[in-house]
């Protein structure tokens, strides 16, 4: 209480110094997909394809929600290729699933589209419609032009080898531009589909395909 002259006590406040946040205890932001860099990186890093496990972790490791149990239902519903058995190098060291490395630019793409708020049947429209026989076509004729090459260079008599060789290449431009025309074909049909899709999207969950 004043006594009429003096001022009153002043309020002393605990004071509190401000909480710093180390690295380790800062909150994991959840990102909704990989940057395209980042998708380049694994197909230029993994040519030969991914694990279940290491196409998990090329996802969650980024923040990105992604599990095993989603790569399946992927899988079951046709928007992802389904993996392949490869030997192991080594003696007894049998095989292991691996998945095609597109197979990490289709869980990318898809994931872009389920923030959009594409529904279900959308989502395998785009991939089932095109994508799946542009991409075998892609893997067949890259396949194809090294199996020629390397025949080409084993077997092929040295007066005819550089003439094999430029053909080679010709053919090898012609596949290239092939696949360039299809790409821009396929984008031209989802941009048409697009334009008359309504504003908002559909009404899918967005964990619907998490």
């Amino acid at each position: 209480m004043s006594d009429g002259g003096s001022a009153p006590f002043p309020l002393l406040l605990p004071r509190h110094s401000p909480r710093r946040i180390s690295p380790s205890s800062a909150p994991f932001v959840m990102t909704t997909a990989l940057t395209e860099a980042q998708v380049r990186q694994f197909e230029t890093s993994s040519p030969r394809g991914l694990t279940s496990r290491e196409l998990v972790a090329a996802f969650s490791d980024q923040g990105i929600r992604f599990s095993e149990a989603t790569l399946r239902k992927y899988v079951q519903l046709g928007l992802v290729p389904r993996s392949r058995r490869v030997g192991r190098k080594g003696k007894h060291l049998g095989s292991r699933g691996v998945y095609p490395v597109r197979a990490v630019r289709r869980i990318n793409t898809i994931k872009r589209l389920m923030a959009e708020r594409y529904t279900i049947e959308e989502i395998q429209a785009r991939f089932l419609t095109f994508k799946e026989n542009i991409e075998t076509l892609d893997e067949a004729l890259d396949e194809l032009m090294r199996r020629f090459e390397e025949a080409v260079s084993a077997n092929a008599p040295s007066a005819m080898r550089d003439r094999m060789h430029k053909e080679l290449g010709t053919v090898r431009k012609a596949a290239e531009t092939l696949l360039v025309g299809v790409h821009r074909i396929e984008k031209l049909l989802q941009a048409a589909g697009d334009a008359t899709r309504p504003r908002g999207g559909g009404a899918a969950s967005p964990t619907e395909l998490l």
